[in-house]
């Protein structure tokens, strides 16, 4: 169910290897806490490397992939000791040091409790598979049904058809409950494992919502300027064209919308995506020239997440991607390799990203809002300007003489919406107040009324600077909409945002310890993530890792090798190594309970099981077999084969009676 067959084979085989061989080790309790310790050392190395290779939402699911592989020195003390069972107090650091303590002090230490822990390693490689990547196929639950009846009838051997008919309806019950989860999944909408939510045909806004706007401060990209080049004001990841009530989208628009960029590799052998779609060979040409202001970034990234780029970037490389597409709209998203991207931007190129307007749309106002955006572009007498530039420059400054940025939202949609109370409306008349979508919805429609084509916009604002690491810092609270304005004069789309600058300095974030930690882990994992899966530092890393592992393996095995045991030699112990032996009898223990329950603290083994004397007919066989049983475990003599056959021969008989007699009772009692 992990994709990882050959590692799940020989865990299953080194795991299950003690029922056919016969190397034993006397694994003591300071064997066990040293086992531990190399346990919990692997786990936490391992969950560092994993958060640093993926990101915090997928590093809890991958360490428990990994548990199997990780906790099998404790499950090989387990299979391999002369030992059912391990004390508990190993995987307690104060329950050692105080046992430890009264044993050096001469004090009266309590019962150790025990445990099995090869149902701890049944219950971590159930929960691996069930988290692994093929888990969602048909063979999952069926094999989860068949390993959970193997382990329950191995525990108790009696109702078998119960356990069968019980399984059977929990496997019915499960696999019914996951059709239902995924049909309630595909209804509600799924967007997939390891894929972006983002959604290019449509993004909804807080038009009418009121409320305060939350944006996270998490770090999505750092941008660092090239060769002295100075950043981008704006980095865009949309582009949108139809609005309705508090909603932009990209109406008409399908999946075969998106195509793959072109690329060209001149003479120095980097492969170039150009951004500009169907361009002449001269055209290419120029979007990968010398002199072009370029910058690196830098970020996390799925599959399906929007790359965000200048409006006028001219071609972008050095990204490790599966592949990179975008729409007529100009959005470019990214399929990449692995979950953190780092790439060369350039950008101020001649061509755009996007395809020239469509008139019916870019240049469409909704009814509702008509009336509004009319008076404004009256009040402004956009039709006298002469040119384009002054026309935007009579917009930008109207909107930043007369209305103020807030994030704290008061329009509220109304139930019943008119011309009057739409939220554009609203804001346009007479509240005079928003954020920035308020702004660059009202400005795109304020520039159609005027006939000029206009889309909105989303994406980010440069504007955070990393003086120390010469960086700008791109987070959530950075996330900005403008509009994106039909130039006639030079066949381009230009960028006009009317937001007020205070906007700028309302956002800037705080400094807080918890934020300068969140930033230093977020550097520190997407920096070890890119160094450590560059060509020539994986391989190192690879050998170095597999060094010290084989170097460590090496060491243990040799040490395993030179304190080995053979089983039988195991059965020819002395008397005080026979406290460790077990005989035919203890087989009887999960018959015994359920007739006496659980055996007390410190009762001994025979004595507790002559307690059976009033169940059976006849005592002697019990009588005879607690006798032998006493005598191979503590006798100094080496046992007699013929004493441990005899044994073996009384179990079995016992074991029968007792199986009998609970049926007998069970059916009196139904």
């Amino acid at each position: 169910m992990t994709g990882m067959p050959v590692i799940g084979t020989l865990l299953a085989l080194l795991v299950e290897s003690p029922h056919w061989t016969k190397f034993r080790w006397e694994f003591n309790e300071e064997a066990c806490s040293r086992a531990w310790q190399l346990n919990t050392i692997a786990i936490g190395l391992a969950a560092v490397l994993i958060f640093l290779d993926g990101g915090p939402y997928v590093a809890l699911p991958n360490l428990l992939t990994w548990l199997p592989p990780l906790l099998l020195p404790m499950q090989f003390i387990q299979s391999f000791g002369l030992r059912d069972s391990l004390p508990l107090n190993t995987f307690s650091f104060l329950a050692k040091h105080r046992r430890r303590r009264n044993l050096r002090l001469g004090l009266i230490e309590e019962a150790i409790i025990r445990l099995n822990f090869g149902n701890v390693y049944f219950v971590a490689t159930m929960v691996a598979s069930t988290l692994g990547s093929h888990a969602d196929s048909w063979p999952f639950l069926p094999g989860v049904v068949i390993l959970t009846g193997w382990l329950l009838s191995s525990a108790n051997r009696t109702r078998q058809l119960s356990l069968i008919v019980a399984l059977a309806a929990s496997g019915c019950l499960a696999i019914a409950g996951q059709m239902g989860i995924e049909k309630v999944v595909n209804w509600f909408g799924n967007s997939g494992s390891g894929r972006s939510p983002f959604d290019p045909n449509s993004v909804s806004t807080m038009i009418g919502k009121p409320g305060t706007v939350q944006l996270s401060p998490d770090m999505v990209w750092r941008l660092r300027p090239l060769e002295n080049a100075l950043p981008p004001p704006l980095l865009r990841t949309a582009t949108y064209n139809t609005f309705h009530g508090s909603i932009w989208r990209n109406l008409r628009v399908s999946v075969t919308d998106f195509k793959d960029l072109d690329t060209i590799e001149p003479a120095t052998g980097e492969i170039y995506h150009l951004l500009a779609m169907d361009l002449p060979a001269d055209a290419q040409k120029q979007s990968i020239r010398s002199d072009l202001p370029r910058f690196s970034l830098r970020g996390a990234a799925s599959a399906g997440s929007p790359l965000a780029l200048p409006g006028d970037a001219a071609s972008v490389r050095d990204f490790e991607l599966d592949g990179i597409e975008r729409n007529t709209f100009g959005t470019v998203r990214v399929f990449p390799k692995r979950a953190v991207i780092e790439g060369t931007v350039l950008w101020k190129g001649d061509a755009n990203p996007e395809k020239p307007p469509v008139p019916r749309e870019d240049l469409e106002v909704p009814a509702l809002e008509e009336a509004a955006v009319q008076g404004v572009s009256s009040e402004l007498r956009l039709n006298e300007q002469a040119t384009l530039q002054k026309k935007l420059a009579v917009i930008r400054t109207w909107f930043q003489r007369n209305f103020k940025y807030s994030r704290n939202l008061t329009i509220r949609s109304s139930k019943f919406v008119t011309t009057s109370s739409t939220p554009i409306t609203q804001f346009l008349t007479e509240a005079r107040s928003g954020h920035c979508e308020y702004f660059a919805t009202a400005t795109t429609l304020i520039l159609r009324q005027a006939g000029i084509p206009a889309r909105y916009t989303t994406g980010y604002a440069v504007m955070e600077r990393d003086m120390k690491r010469g960086e700008f810092v791109i987070r959530g609270t950075h996330g900005h909409a403008w509009c994106r304005v039909w130039d006639e004069s030079s066949g381009r789309w230009i960028d006009l945002d009317t937001t007020p600058g205070s906007w700028l300095g309302s956002l800037s974030p705080q400094s807080s310890v918890t934020q300068r930690f969140n930033d230093a882990v977020k550097r520190l994992r997407e920096d070890f993530f890119l160094w450590r899966n560059r060509p020539g530092n994986r391989l190192a890393v690879s050998l170095v890792m597999s060094a010290i592992g084989l170097g460590l393996a090496g060491f243990i095995l040799k040490k395993l090798w030179k304190s080995k045991r053979r089983l039988a030699a195991a059965k020819t112990a002395t008397a005080y190594q026979g406290t460790l032996i077990r005989t035919p009898l203890h087989g009887l223990e999960r018959q015994a309970e359920k007739h006496l329950g659980s055996r007390r603290t410190g009762q001994p083994f025979g004595a507790w099981l002559l307690g059976l004397r009033p169940v059976l007919a006849d005592s002697s066989a019990l009588d005879e077999a607690v006798d032998l049983h006493q005598r191979l475990r503590f006798d100094p003599a080496s046992p007699v084969r013929a004493q441990q056959d005899r044994l073996a021969e009384l179990a079995g008989q016992l074991e029968s009676t007792l199986k009998a007699e609970w049926s007998r009772r069970g059916f009196q009692r139904s």
